[in-house]
């Protein structure tokens, strides 16, 4: 997939020179292709802003809303223009203190083209200041083949069983794209998304196929593997998608490489994407950063009220000992509890030898993104099984996702290759309601189960497929 990275890199590696130029809106662009018949392709483009790059206009006293259209234009390779789409887009805040800078507002155009090479262009206009930015590019779709072939790589901010069927909709799976190919402290998981095409599929026998990832640096030297796996090959076609954290990596540019081989008829095919992990200027020392002095009241606190200030230790609750949760219990003010929470956060930044406050606020930043991602039977992210154990021991340094299948139940393994020279957490959705709880783990502190495997077998039922496939 040939695309103009030099100036997306730009972008993204020196926001402070492209913000300078205040009639330039600053986006990020990506596509995918998939196999949709033997003649032409599902193709998927995807475009993205900074919240932060975008006028909100006040409705009223309360209220602030931001206004933008993404234009999409495809040109054969002598320029003629092909097909053309609009979307109008808009974001309403209730006040300033709900905008995050750095949230991507992601929008996707899905299309079908013949297979073949072309020229696209995407604009995006902020409505309010009237400010527009442009990405011209070659969007060249794959080819289909007699014979074992890929998709596309497509990234994604974030990949899970889908409960409804809206624009992220895609075989089964709720899959937000990743325009941005560089990954930092805000963007640490890399997911992907491939499509696996023409494997020997055979309903009279069972016949297997095999998958694994690779990391290679921009010198062509292999720095991560993932663990090789053996499936069965359930249907002609299938999807494989998975993730892991990419900040244990050297700020460098990579690709993401996955290779597939057709175990029964031995065919091999590779599909791979570059990348790039953005670490910013380095501390040298982490002890001169941090600070000794701690305040009485930690100036963050202050304006919360004391619904807010349990709220808070409530989601800490992973983290605190039996004693704080006591002494916690028996405060009765809302002054004392900031106090308190305020030595809290602190012992944990000594602890960590961070600089006062970091610990709160990655803390609050992961409750955040749990609530995002797990949220499930009413109850908030940080409440569920994934949410606690995100809390506890951060991101996962891979992700492995099984579907549902005929025979299984859908779950996913979490591996931490750090925690106790590497663990393993399993989380399955047991009732159908898309609450994966946790049925096993290796790590001696946690739920273990040796015989985790026969939970997830299913006694009876029926496969659910995909869309597409």
């Amino acid at each position: 997939m040939k695309r103009k990275l030099i100036s997306a890199l730009m972008i993204f590696v020196l926001p402070a020179l492209v913000l300078a130029q205040m009639n330039f809106v600053p986006i990020n662009v990506d596509y995918a292709s998939f196999k949709e018949t033997d003649s032409s392709s599902y193709v998927e483009v995807y475009v993205s802003i900074f919240q932060g790059n975008l006028i909100y206009k006040a409705l009223d006293d309360s209220t602030f809303q931001a206004n933008f259209t993404s234009h999409l234009e495809i040109f054969d390779t002598d320029g003629n223009l092909l097909k053309s789409f609009s979307h109008n887009l808009k974001n309403t805040a209730q006040d300033t203190a709900q905008m995050n800078r750095y949230n991507q507002f992601v929008d996707i155009f899905p299309l079908s083209l013949p297979y073949g090479n072309y020229k696209a262009k995407v604009q995006l206009t902020d409505n309010v200041s009237n400010r527009s930015g442009e990405y011209i590019f070659d969007l060249n779709t794959i080819r289909p083949k007699d014979e074992l072939f890929l998709s596309d790589l497509e990234f994604c901010m974030n990949l899970k069983k889908a409960e409804s069927k809206d624009r992220f909709y895609k075989n089964g799976l709720y899959v937000v794209p990743n325009p941005r190919p560089v990954f930092d402290i805000l963007q640490p998981m890399l997911y992907y998304y491939i499509e696996l095409n023409n494997l020997s599929f055979d309903p009279e026998r069972e016949t297997r196929y095999r998958v694994q990832y690779f990391v290679i640096d921009n010198k062509g030297d292999t720095v991560k593997t993932g663990q090789q796996k053996i499936k069965k090959i359930i249907r002609p076609d299938l999807v494989e998608i998975g993730g892991f954290n990419v900040m244990a990596l050297p700020q460098n540019g990579y690709f993401l490489a996955i290779h597939v081989e057709d175990l029964e008829s031995g065919k091999q095919a590779t599909a791979r994407k570059s990348f790039y992990v953005y670490k910013g200027k380095q501390v040298e020392e982490t002890e001169a950063q941090f600070s000794g002095e701690m305040p009485e009241i930690d100036e963050a606190l202050v304006l919360l009220t004391k619904e807010q200030l349990k709220k808070e230790f409530e989601m800490a609750k992973y983290i605190a000992t039996r004693q704080e949760e006591r002494m916690f219990k028996n405060l009765d003010n809302a002054n004392a509890m900031r106090k308190f929470l305020t030595q809290f956060w602190y012992r944990r930044d000594k602890m960590n030898q961070t600089p006062f406050g970091t610990t709160r606020i990655n803390y609050l930043r992961r409750v955040e993104e749990a609530n995002q991602r797990f949220r499930a039977m009413g109850r908030e992210g940080w409440q569920t099984d994934r949410g606690r154990v995100l809390l506890i021991y951060g991101e996962p340094d891979e992700i492995e996702r099984h579907p549902s299948s005929m025979d299984l139940l859908p779950y996913v393994i979490w591996y931490y290759h750090n925690l106790e020279g590497g663990a393993e957490f399993v989380f399955a959705d047991q009732r159908g309601f898309g609450e994966y709880e946790l049925i096993h783990s290796s790590y001696r502190k946690e739920l273990q189960n040796p015989n985790w495997r026969e939970i997830i077998t299913k006694k009876s039922g029926l496969m659910q497929q995909g869309d597409r496939f």
